[in-house]
């Protein structure tokens, strides 16, 4: 961990953050292929907090970014104990896939502690 948001491993990732002005951007690395995959930006402007996902795999059919938002999105709840946060870019099949509702114009996911 360099800053304020952590980095992390799960069983086929390592996640590294790399705190921004407004937030976070985590990198995910592949363990196995040795590459990146894809990224999740975190953006938090008050009491609001928004996503957007960038990927090799548009659809996400290797499950990275769903493996990866699993993590984050528990992060999101328990430390800074968000209520909900918003999905604005990214694949909406992976926001659907992850519990995300179409609210007006963006995803929304209600987080719980």
């Amino acid at each position: 961990m360099q800053g304020r948001h952590p980095d992390f491993t799960t069983s086929r990732l390592f996640v590294e953050a790399t705190d921004e002005e407004s937030g976070c951007k985590w990198t995910l690395h592949a363990l196995r292929e040795k590459t990146i995959v894809g990224t999740i930006t975190f953006t938090w402007n008050g009491s609001t907090g928004n996503l957007r996902c960038t990927t090799t795999d548009e659809d996400d059919q290797h499950g990275y970014i769903t493996e990866a938002l699993t993590s984050i999105l528990s992060y999101l709840a328990r430390t800074l104990l968000l209520t909900h946060v918003y999905g604005e870019a990214g694949s909406n099949t992976v926001w659907r896939r992850n519990g995300f509702q179409w609210q007006a114009d963006r995803y929304e996911r209600e987080l719980h502690h």
